[in-house]
């Protein structure tokens, strides 16, 4: 249809205001000022470094157990649960099953989910299965990070 109007009118094509675009082009006006930001960061953190440095502490004793120890944040209700689970079943023992049950049914729920809510809304307030095993599951992760943490 255009080349009938070129044509038809004799349209001159190179009429075309040039096509106007903002903002910086990536090389290397962007990279260039992210380089300087990134040197000027670097720099800050060597020249509080030197200025402030940390103080050294006791050699490390390998024979010293520090005393209370504690796992990271994200084990720290594995550790409540061993803490709290003191019966052994039969030949396994409690410490066994203190570790291995919470992961096994943390990551069954994750992975029985799908199966076990099989509403296709995605409205917070359709999925009331999802929404009570996900709230279990926090509230247990919870109490036992909280008892993990008073019972050390």
């Amino acid at each position: 249809m255009a080349l009938i109007k070129v044509e038809k009118h004799e349209i001159d094509e190179t009429e075309h205001e040039p096509v106007r675009v903002r903002g910086f082009p990536f090389f290397p006006h962007f990279l260039l000022r992210e380089v300087v930001v990134m040197c000027l960061i670097a720099g800050s953190i060597i020249l509080l470094a030197s200025l402030f440095p940390a103080g050294l502490l006791k050699p490390a004793d390998p024979f010293d157990t520090p005393s209370p120890i504690y796992p990271e944040w994200y084990f720290l209700y594995v550790f409540g649960f061993l803490k709290f689970w003191t019966w052994g079943i039969g030949p396994i023992e409690a410490k066994t099953i203190g570790v291995t049950l919470p992961m096994v049914i943390w990551y069954g729920i994750l992975f029985l989910v799908p199966f076990i809510d099989r509403n296709p809304s995605t409205d917070i307030r359709k999925r009331k299965v999802a929404v009570a095993l996900g709230v279990i599951a926090v509230l247990g992760i919870l109490y036992f990070t909280y008892y993990s943490i008073v019972h050390h």
